[in-house]
C-alpha cells in the first residue's frame, strides 16, 4: 500500500512543470529502491539469462554552461549557469529514468529554462508573502531523506547526477519553500466521499490494501497535494502574465 501511495504522489507531482530538483532526486531514490527489490525478486530461483543493463546516461561538456553565463532574467533577477546546470542534469536524468527520449537536447534545454523561470516566480512571490525556511528545517529534511533512502544510495545517486550535497540542499530549500507556499496560499478541503472513492479505486486496482481507517491519512495527503498542485499551476500562469521575463540563453 505504501508503494501505491508513493506512486500516486509521484504521478501528481509529475504533472507540475515546476520540477523540484530535490523532489525528483527523492523520486529517483524511491525508483532505485523499487528496481532493486524487483531485480531481487526476479533473480531468486531463476537461473535464466537476465536482460542487458540499460546503457549509461552521458553528459557532454557542450551541454553545460559556464557558471556565470546568463540564462534568463525574471523581474530583474538573473538566472545563471550555476542555477541551470544542476536542473538540466536532473531533467535529463529523470526523463532517462522514465524511458523518455533524451536525444533532443534543445527540448531539454527549453524545459530546463522553463522550470527555472517558474521556480523563480514562486520564490519571489513566497518572499513577498514572508514565507521562508530555516537552515535547521533544511537540515532536518536532509537527514530524513538520507535515513529513508540509505545514505550510501543517496550519495551514489548524487555522484551519478554530478551533484554536490550543497547543490542538493539549495534545491531542497526551494522545495520546502514551495511546500510552505502551497500550504499558506491554497486552502483545500478533502471530503470523506473523495477519500472513499479513492480508496475504492485503489482497492479495485490492487486488491487487498488494508482497512480504510489504516490508510485514510495517506489518502488525504495525496488528494490534498493534487488539489494544491492544480491551484499552484493556475497561480504560476497568473504570475507569468504579470512578470517581466527575458530568456537570454
Amino acid at each position: 500500500m505504501e508503494e501505491d501511495l508513493i506512486e500516486a504522489r509521484e504521478s501528481i507531482m509529475k504533472k507540475l512543470s515546476v520540477l523540484s530538483l530535490a523532489f525528483l532526486v527523492i523520486i529517483m531514490l524511491a525508483a532505485c529502491g523499487n528496481d532493486e527489490t524487483k531485480e531481487n525478486e526476479n533473480t531468486e530461483g531463476d537461473t535464466s539469462e537476465q536482460p542487458a543493463a540499460q546503457q549509461e546516461l552521458e553528459f557532454t561538456d557542450e551541454e553545460k554552461l559556464d557558471e556565470k553565463d546568463p540564462v534568463a532574467v525574471v523581474n530583474g533577477e538573473e538566472i545563471s549557469g550555476s542555477d541551470y546546470n544542476p536542473i538540466y542534469t536532473q531533467v535529463k536524468s529523470t526523463m532517462y529514468q522514465y524511458g523518455q527520449d533524451v536525444s533532443n537536447l534543445d527540448m531539454i534545454k527549453d524545459q530546463t529554462v522553463s522550470i527555472l523561470v517558474e521556480q523563480t516566480l514562486i520564490k519571489q512571490d513566497a518572499e513577498n508573502e514572508g514565507i521562508k525556511v530555516t537552515d535547521e528545517e533544511v537540515q532536518e529534511e536532509l537527514v530524513s531523506i538520507k535515513e529513508t533512502s540509505g545514505e550510501d544510495q543517496f550519495t551514489t545517486l548524487l555522484e551519478q547526477l554530478q551533484l554536490s550535497e550543497d547543490e542538493f540542499k539549495e534545491q531542497l530549500t526551494g522545495e520546502l519553500v514551495t511546500r510552505k507556499y502551497m500550504d499558506s496560499e491554497f486552502e483545500v478541503e478533502v471530503t470523506d466521499k473523495e477519500v472513499q472513492e479513492y480508496y475504492d479505486q485503489l482497492k479495485e486496482q490492487n486488491g487487498e490494501i488494508g482497512k480504510l481507517e489504516e490508510v485514510e491519512g495517506q489518502i488525504k495527503d495525496v488528494l490534498t497535494n493534487e488539489k494544491q498542485s492544480e491551484q499552484l499551476r493556475t497561480r504560476i500562469d497568473e504570475l507569468k502574465e504579470n512578470a517581466e521575463v527575458e530568456n537570454v540563453l
